[in-house]
């Protein structure tokens, strides 16, 4: 049976359920879930869900019924396997949320929430990541959804933060790279994207926040 990607309704159904009291307060709402999927999908391992589940809920959901708990894991599958649709179509790809950043400290952007997802399943496969031949191109790619998280505090990252147009101009580019890491990590040598010039080597500061989960 063909694949069906998740419909209006399901998407706010599982939307809504990452925001409930019956997940932990730090479970990932859903587009930082999104985020986090969106890495696993671009990494060249094979992530199982039994692995990046435990991941997205933090511990353990209170669901009301057995049905609940099988919609729910099954809308969450077939969001990954909707990512990874959407990646290997090549055809741009669309970030659940607008390219913006909170101008306040207190509160992160969606936006924010989605980039701290994808960077914390670049965390949880980073051996996969970073080989020796791909480290700098992987790192220059990396650097806008840097700069749209709230985890670094890189001189590069920060330098960036600093100017509202630097930034601006900095996280439009995501969908695009977005694309890149995927053709760079998981397709053949002749459809990677070519290297721009003198690529920056950013350094990964783990130091993660819990912000960007559900309120």
């Amino acid at each position: 049976m063909a694949h069906q990607p998740l419909d209006d309704l399901e998407l706010e159904t599982l939307e809504t359920f990452l925001e409930s009291d019956q997940v932990h307060e730090e479970c990932q709402n859903f587009v930082m879930a999104h985020g986090f999927l969106t890495a696993l999908a671009i990494c060249p391992a094979n992530i199982t869900e039994e692995q990046w589940l435990p991941v997205v809920f933090e511990d353990t959901p209170q669901f009301e019924t057995e049905k609940q708990e099988k919609q729910i894991l099954q809308y969450l599958s077939r969001l990954f396997l909707d990512i990874q649709k959407e990646l290997e179509s090549e055809e741009g790809f669309l970030i659940p949320c607008e390219l913006e950043v909170s101008s306040s400290p207190e509160e992160l952007s969606e936006l924010q929430e989605w980039a701290t997802g994808f960077m914390e399943g670049v965390f949880m496969t980073e051996a996969h990541w970073f080989e020796e031949e791909k480290e700098e191109v992987i790192a220059e790619l990396l650097l806008p959804v840097m700069v749209a998280s709230d985890l670094f505090d890189d001189e590069e990252v920060v330098q960036i933060r600093s100017s509202e147009k630097l930034t601006n101009s900095c996280i439009a580019q995501i969908p695009e790279v977005v694309t890149d890491l995927f053709l760079v990590l998981r397709t053949e040598p002749e459809k990677r994207p070519f290297p721009k010039a003198s690529p920056k080597k950013s350094q990964n500061n783990k130091n993660k926040k819990k912000s960007g989960r559900k309120a």
